[in-house]
């Protein structure tokens, strides 16, 4: 199923004040998501161990695991332009 793309509104010029205070988000952004790369390395190797050793997922971190995955796509939807929205922690985390 094609995702569709949202609106691009190219009618109004960007407020150069705007442009900047996005940056900042983007950059705080930035370093949230080299944080959450490293929780989910953390996650994918202790759910290696715990099906090495339990013989089944943990679903826990398989929830986590997918929910950290949704946050690191609207990171990047934001980052990229895709989207206006700003992901967690400026909305819920399940949103």
């Amino acid at each position: 199923m094609p995702v569709e793309d949202p609106e691009i509104h190219q009618d109004a010029p960007l407020d150069r004040k705007d442009i900047w205070l996005r940056g900042l988000w983007m950059l705080v952004l930035v370093i949230l998501f080299g944080i959450a790369e490293t929780v989910l390395v953390a996650v994918a190797l202790i759910q290696f161990f715990w099906m090495l050793f339990a013989k089944e997922k943990n679903r826990l971190l398989v929830e986590f695991g997918e929910s950290l995955g949704e946050w690191l796509k609207k990171t990047a939807e934001f980052q990229s332009g895709r989207s206006e929205d700003k992901p967690f922690p400026w909305t819920s985390w399940k949103s």
